[in-house]
């Protein structure tokens, strides 16, 4: 299954914080563009409301020192007395409960129109109480055509126009933040590349000043933890190395010692032990070298050879059965039809096929021990018979298998092991089709 679908989505830190910020720039923009042209209608409506206003405030003023004098009248300005006496377009549309004193009053009269008349006329009622307690209606009149006025047309630009100035804020403040951004992460991506280029050898350079107090601790807090593991690196090869010497050390002069003793006579008590101590000085010295080698970095597994796959399991065998002697276990192999061979290390392929098969005998203390070969593909299966599904524990993998998994992920091989109800354990190893030898194809002679 691939996890590569599965695996969160990373964000950069500089994007994320651009990207929000420009959101709110342009969503207030866009409020304020909208409050600006709110404002500026209603500012009209009280530009309107103030200029009657003070026209019925100056007649008051005038009826003071006259008594006689006329009602106010101007160009599309009128006043009456009375309801009544108001255009019949406009009382068509309103009544007098409509009109409030000191509040200024608007109908359209092309909203009611049947057809639309750039002379259809738009009406503005101001009503005011005079001082000695009379009530006169100021009226002011325009046409839906006066919308195309120079004064109009400049009043609608000027409304327009704070879009392309919201527009224009926009790109100043993304440029700003794109400043901002590349001032903010250019420490960071330098302190990413500083981290992704410190190694052993660079340890001892100094560390770069990145700018920010905080990203300076980040860089001082990653020295110290790749010293701190080199550190440990440090030690573990020291302590490899000298093991490597001492390890090897008790069992060459074991394995020695032995070949000296075989050019002694010995009876038949002291050839089986000879024999068992040679085993054993055999599995001890292949677990030091399996040890060893996965313990450095960059040991070489050896040099590659074409192996018959089912001849190199059965000497293996042989060369392990004396691990059931004196047990009830039987042990079979059926090789592939067809003979496999791959190419691999030797060494590496022992260490493997010999644990697998070791792990077995040990692990079965009556039953029968099953290998089978297909392909590229190798089964070993211990059935264990000493007791019931039911009461059977699950089989311990010992270190033997754990060593296997570890050369296994070293080298890309698969292995997969499966624990059985009886107690067992089914582990299918498969160096893999890389390793295939294709056979080559037979000359036909004439």
């Amino acid at each position: 299954m691939n996890t590569t679908c599965c695996a969160p989505k990373t964000r950069s830190f500089s994007r994320f914080v651009r990207n929000y910020v420009l959101l709110g720039l342009v969503v207030t923009l866009v409020l304020y563009t909208a409050v600006l042209n709110f404002y500026m209608l209603y500012g009209k409506w009280m530009v309107a409301a103030f200029q009657l206003q003070l026209i019925a405030e100056q007649y008051d003023d005038q009826l003071a020192r006259d008594p006689d004098a006329p009602l106010p009248k101007g160009f599309n300005i009128e006043s009456f007395q009375r309801f009544d006496e108001l255009p019949a377009e406009l009382r068509a549309h309103a009544r007098p409960n409509d009109l409030e004193l000191n509040e200024l009053f608007y109908i359209n009269t092309d909203q009611y129109a049947d057809q639309k008349d750039p002379e259809n006329p738009i009406f503005l009622v101001f009503p005011h109480q005079l001082a000695d307690g009379r009530e006169i209606l100021i009226l002011q009149t325009y046409h839906v055509g006066d919308g195309e006025s120079v004064f109009f047309e400049r009043l609608h630009n000027l409304a327009l126009l704070s879009i392309p100035f919201a527009m224009a804020v926009i790109g100043i403040f993304a440029w700003f933040l794109w400043i901002i951004g590349k001032r903010l992460t250019k420490p960071s991506e330098n302190l990413q590349d500083w981290a992704n280029n410190l190694t052993t050898e660079r340890l001892a350079d100094p560390i770069p000043d990145f700018g920010f107090e905080e990203l300076n601790d980040v860089a001082r807090e990653l020295h110290r933890s790749v010293n701190q593991i080199d550190q440990f690196v440090a030690r573990e090869r020291e302590f490899l190395r000298q093991a490597s010497h001492e390890l090897r050390t008790p069992v060459t002069i074991v394995s020695g010692n032995v070949e000296l003793l075989e050019k002694s006579p010995l009876n038949q008590t002291q050839s089986r032990v000879m024999t068992r101590i040679k085993r054993a000085n055999r599995n001890m010295q292949q677990l030091l070298e399996t040890l060893l080698w996965l313990g450095r970095d960059n040991a070489p597994v050896g040099s590659t050879e074409h192996i018959s796959f089912a001849a190199f399991i059965e000497q293996e065998i042989s060369d392990l059965s004396y691990l059931t002697d004196g047990k009830h276990v039987t042990c079979s192999f059926t090789p592939d039809s067809e003979d496999t061979v791959i190419a691999t290390s030797r060494a590496a392929l022992m260490i493997v096929i010999s644990n697998l098969i070791r792990n077995a005998f040990q692990h079965t203390p009556k039953g029968q021990v099953t290998i089978t070969l297909k392909g590229t593909a190798l089964t070993v299966k211990n059935t264990i018979s000493t007791c019931t599904g039911e009461c059977a524990t699950p089989q311990g993998e010992g270190i033997g298998l754990q060593l296997v998994r570890r050369i296994c992920a070293r080298l890309n091989w698969h292995c997969t092991p499966t624990h059985l109800q009886n107690g067992g354990m089914s582990v299918t190893f498969d160096p893999g089709p890389d390793t295939l030898v294709k056979p080559e194809p037979e000359l036909v002679t004439s």
